[in-house]
């Protein structure tokens, strides 16, 4: 990577440092040090004396004795400095003598204000003032223009006291009388900044030997220093060296100097013993940033480090400052440190900034990132630098670095990479590095995850050279495979067929028809997925692969499926003659195979098929077992049969065909006339297989063998059983039969007449017209003509709302409405059904029903028919759904823990596929993190996101970091996003959520700048308004708690 060396973008500025104020208390006061010194004193002792007081009382009348005489008490005790009591004789004097212009009386009043100014009473400039006003001609007028313009002087009030300054005679002042008054007047000139006047005051002061001398020298060389005349100023400060007053003080103005002359050499002798352990300079950290700073000109990086280090520390600290200090660090190779000063410099007090300065340091930051290995933080400051676009040199850079990055990291979720690269050419067509980042752009084309996006990207450049259609084949292709494994098969077709749009890659041709087959298949468009896996066995590119195999595999259940039994035996007959097939999928095929011959009645041959599965060893062997048993029977070898199915029973007792093995046990008894036998395996129907659809014929079937073995009593509580269980008339009307022969046998007739007409459901009387009416609209539904059916179903039940097969009318009504999609129409009939419990309706009617309020997302109602249905359930197609529906439900309802229950039903189910058992997994795993078993949740998640790149994996993945979020593995939380976002890169949904739950790793971390960079990803890119307002609304709570905590880069 190219770094731009050596720009800090530092002017070289001198520092005001203005002054400290003299009369700030706490701070070096050069006034407040000299304002009455004991000189000062006998000199105003010596300017108020009254040398003629005796003259002027000699002529007085008597009574102005005592006044005379308390006036000279009086001065005595000004004399002495005792104000207070001075006053009070003045005003005392003042009160005796009523003539306002007596001049005893003026000298008390003057004698008073004075007392008042040295008690600093609130009145002394009024009485100084009224002085003024009262007695203009007296020749102390100099003197109260003098303490007026000190009063105005100690207050601050610049203005006023330069305005009484004006109307003083310095003449009449002793030498240090005008040392004083010519440095205040000065001092007030500079804090009026009026510069020329002060520096003139300060002039006639600074040479003398006064107590005011080295504060004039200081200020005349601090104006100096300001205005840029830094010979005359160091003249200055350096004799204030040995000054105890300044001592502290002057060391960095004269370090400062020296730095702004370029004379880096002396300055840092200067500053060595100065900073040494124990010194007590002031100003010492700005003293060690000029130390360092020195060092650094003249290129001396390792030694200006520690000075800069100390001078970085605490608040205040100016972001040039701390550019240098970093870029010191950053040279010197210690990027930690470098990266706490970047910071700071990119967003001062946590709030980014975006000029020259926050660029370089941004982009500084992007290497330090790279030097500790820390890439994607790299990434994101290159993108920073890239953003920030001041320095169009430091712009180009940082955006090919940060694309370069995007393309090393393969982690780039917004697809940034083929944006930031297409930038990049667009803006810098003539760039040496031109083909660089055109060969980037190509192997992150190649790279992505995110296909859909390249895609877009792709099609937006008309003229694709061969590289590029390549790469859009391959991405087109990824794309549709995506898409089916989330199980969006109509959405995965057109990518397939755009994979062929540049046929550059022959193999991924082949690829692509199988593919585009298997979506059919999964649509129900078989004739469709026949025309494609032909497509494949005329393609060059499917000789080296196995898609011939796997093409005869599909085709023949494609065939098994348009009831083309001879083709479907023939196209897996081809796939099982293949090498290396894997022994699960042939035995498969092995058994449809079989199954194809049973249905065109070639038993034999279907035999030997079934044998052969059965030699796999494979879990499918029970049903490979039962049918060769079946084929047996209808060839008539029944202890061929026998054998084969009491051999299934002995070796799986429970599986899912035993209570079929069972039931043609039975059956093939009484074909044997065994009846004994038969009834033993029919009872064992009945008792053990409630829910087998061979329970009602078992019943009939062990009533009819105690008929024949006359256990009459036994055959008719059979026979009712049958009618109390099937109380419908095509359900009951073989038990009715029964229990007819038996009473008119026994001569009974009115006790089977008695029983009839106890039944609901049977009407003697229109029974015949009844059946006519429903055979009409039975026929319909028969023949699928469902909306004639639909009608004359209702039109049956207006008329015999009470009929013998209103039950079968309803269901029927209800199943046309169903395939018709009117699920409104067809759930109220289904619930009728129910709510009636046929044996012969419930098991469908409750997998109508409940498929139908869980796709209007009515989760109790839904809930309520799948545990239903899990109880009567007759085949484990059914069963699974029943698990699988319940696991749906409670896990939208938010029961957690008992969808997790309903989960691991699902899993442990044989009949559940790779995409039931992987969402299995996930609910399951989500109820164990409810539960706060995060270590087993982890490892079910990690199971589920491997299975698959779908919604569901993404999901997993998702929560597999929030575990690690939970447990405070911050690197390990912050690994499985960046897996997230890489791996599931098309899941908008989970990767922003990811995202956000990021965001949160970094806050714990302590890095707030990513944080924010990661939420401000999510709020550029997202198409989720929720997760881009969620990002706001968590960018804006970091962003205000830096403002309360900011940053001092300690």
């Amino acid at each position: 990577m190219r770094i731009i060396p050596g720009q800090h973008h530092r002017v070289d500025k001198f520092r005001s440092h203005r002054p400290t104020d003299p009369l700030c208390p706490g701070t070096f006061d050069p006034v407040k040090n000299h304002v009455y010194p004991a000189a000062h004193r006998r000199l105003a002792a010596a300017l108020y004396a009254i040398p003629m007081a005796a003259a002027l009382m000699a002529q007085r009348p008597a009574h102005y004795e005592h006044a005379n005489a308390d006036l000279v008490h009086a001065q005595e005790l000004f004399d002495m400095a005792k104000y207070g009591a001075a006053r009070y004789e003045m005003e005392r004097v003042r009160d005796r003598i009523r003539d306002p212009h007596d001049p005893v009386r003026t000298e008390a009043e003057f004698y008073s204000a004075i007392c008042a100014v040295r008690l600093s009473n609130d009145d002394a400039g009024q009485r100084l003032q009224a002085f003024l006003e009262e007695h203009p001609e007296s020749f102390r007028t100099g003197a109260v223009n003098l303490e007026l313009f000190r009063n105005w002087f100690n207050q601050k009030e610049w203005k006023e006291a330069l305005a009484f300054a004006m109307k003083v005679d310095d003449l009449g002042l002793s030498q240090s009388g005008r040392d004083e008054f010519h440095f205040k007047r000065g001092y007030a000139y500079f804090q009026e900044e009026q510069v020329d006047p002060a520096l003139a005051e300060f002039s006639k002061v600074k040479d003398g030997s006064s107590a005011y001398a080295p504060s004039a020298t200081y200020y005349t060389a601090h104006i100096n220093y300001t205005r840029k005349n830094y010979t005359a100023a160091l003249e200055g400060f350096e004799k204030l060296q040995s000054d105890e007053a300044f001592a502290r003080t002057v060391p960095y103005y004269i370090a400062q100097i020296k730095f702004l002359q370029g004379d880096y050499n002396a300055l840092l002798e200067y500053t060595k013993p100065l900073l040494a352990e124990g010194g007590s300079v002031k100003s010492k950290g700005d003293i060690n940033r000029l130390a360092g700073e020195a060092y650094y000109r003249t290129g001396q990086f390792k030694e200006a480090q520690p000075y800069l280090e100390k001078s970085v520390q605490g608040t205040g600290v100016e972001r040039g400052d701390r550019y240098i200090a970093g870029y010191v660090f950053y040279k010197n190779g210690d990027c930690k440190k470098a990266l706490a000063q970047f910071n700071l410099v990119a967003s001062p007090g946590n709030q980014p900034v975006e000029d020259s300065l926050a660029q370089l340091a941004a982009y500084h930051m992007a290497d330090c990132y790279l030097s500790l290995n820390e890439k994607n933080y790299a990434r994101n400051a290159f993108k920073r630098a890239y953003d920030i676009g001041v320095d169009q040199r430091v712009t180009e850079d940082a955006l090919f670095n940060y694309a370069k990055l995007a393309y090393e990291l393969s982690f780039d979720p917004y697809n940034e990479a083929i944006i930031a690269l297409r930038d990049y050419l667009k803006a810098y067509p003539n760039s040496g590095r031109h083909d660089e980042a055109q060969q980037f752009l190509m192997n992150v084309y190649l790279k992505t995850r995110n296909y859909e996006a390249a895609l877009q990207a792709l099609d937006a450049i008309r003229d694709k050279d061969p590289r590029l259609q390549e790469v859009y084949q391959e991405l087109a292709f990824n794309r549709g495979v995506e898409l089916y494994e989330g199980h969006k098969y109509a959405e995965a077709v057109p990518f397939f067929q755009k994979a062929l749009v540049f046929p550059v890659d022959k193999e991924v041709n082949a690829r692509a028809h199988y593919w585009e087959g298997e979506c059919r298949y999964a649509m129900g468009e078989y004739g469709e997925a026949l025309k494609k896996y032909d497509d494949i066995r005329n393609s060059s590119g499917a000789y080296a692969t196995d898609l011939y195999e796997e093409a005869s595999y599909s085709q023949g259940y494609c065939y098994f499926k348009l009831k083309e039994y001879a083709e479907a035996a023939t196209s897996l007959r081809r796939y099982t003659d293949a090498p290396g097939i894997p022994k699960e999928r042939k035995a498969d095929a092995m058994l449809r195979i079989g199954d194809a011959y049973f249905v065109e009645k070639d038993e034999p041959t279907a035999i030997q098929w079934y044998d052969k599965a059965i030699a796999t060893g494979t879990p499918a062997r029970d049903y490979a077992m039962f049918q060769k048993g079946v084929c047996q029977g209808l060839q008539k070898q029944y202890d061929a049969k026998i054998v084969t199915l009491k051999k299934l029973l002995d070796e799986k007792p429970n599986s899912q065909y035993a209570a079929d093995a069972k039931f043609q046990l039975g059956e093939t008894y009484i074909n044997l006339e065994k009846d004994n036998e038969a009834l033993k395996y029919y009872k064992q129907v009945v008792d053990n297989h409630a829910n087998s659809p061979h329970m009602r014929q078992s019943m009939l079937q062990i009533a009819l063998i105690h008929q024949r073995q006359g256990r009459t009593e036994e055959a008719i509580a059979g026979f009712k059983a049958v009618v109390a269980r099937y109380p419908t008339v095509d359900e009951s009307r073989e038990a009715l039969a029964g229990l007819e022969s038996i009473y008119v046998e026994q001569g009974r007739v009115a006790e089977y007449d008695s029983y009839v007409s106890s039944l609901n459901f049977v009407d003697k009387g229109s029974l015949d017209l009844d059946e006519k009416y429903y055979r009409s609209a039975e026929g319909l539904y028969q023949s699928d003509k469902c909306d004639q059916a639909v009608g004359a179903f209702d039109d049956y039940l207006a008329k015999y709302p009470k009929g013998a097969f209103t039950l079968n009318a309803l269901f029927f009504s209800a199943d046309c409405l169903y395939r018709a999609k009117k699920d409104a129409d067809a759930l109220p009939r289904f619930e009728q059904v129910i709510a009636r419990n046929p044996a012969q309706f419930l098991e469908p009617s409750l997998v109508a029903a409940s498929d139908i309020l869980s796709r209007e997302e009515r989760w109790e109602g839904a809930l309520s028919w799948f545990e239903r249905l899990e109880n009567v359930a007759s085949t484990p197609q059914n069963t699974l759904a029943a698990q699988v529906g319940q696991m749906r439900c409670l896990k939208n309802l938010e029961r957690t823990d008992a969808a997790g229950a309903a989960a691991e039903k699902v899993l442990k189910n044989a009949e559940a596929n790779a995409a039931l058992k992987q969402e299995a997994g996930l609910v399951a795993g989500l109820a164990m993190l409810a539960r706060n078993e995060l270590d087993g949740a982890y490892t079910r998640l990690k199971a589920v996101a491997k299975e698959g790149r779908n919604a569901t994996g993404a999901e997993a993945k998702y929560n597999m970091a929030y575990v690690r979020y939970l447990q405070k593995r911050w690197s390990d939380a912050e690994t499985e996003v960046f897996d997230l976002a890489k791996t599931f890169a098309s899941y908008d949904l989970w990767k922003a959520k990811g995202f956000i739950l990021l965001s949160d790793v970094y806050v714990q971390m302590d890095d707030r700048f990513q944080a924010k960079a990661t939420l401000r990803s999510v709020i550029d890119h997202s198409d989720s308004p929720e997760l881009v307002e969620e990002a706001r609304r968590r960018l804006t709570l970091i962003e205000q708690s830096e403002v309360q905590q900011p940053n001092d880069g300690q």
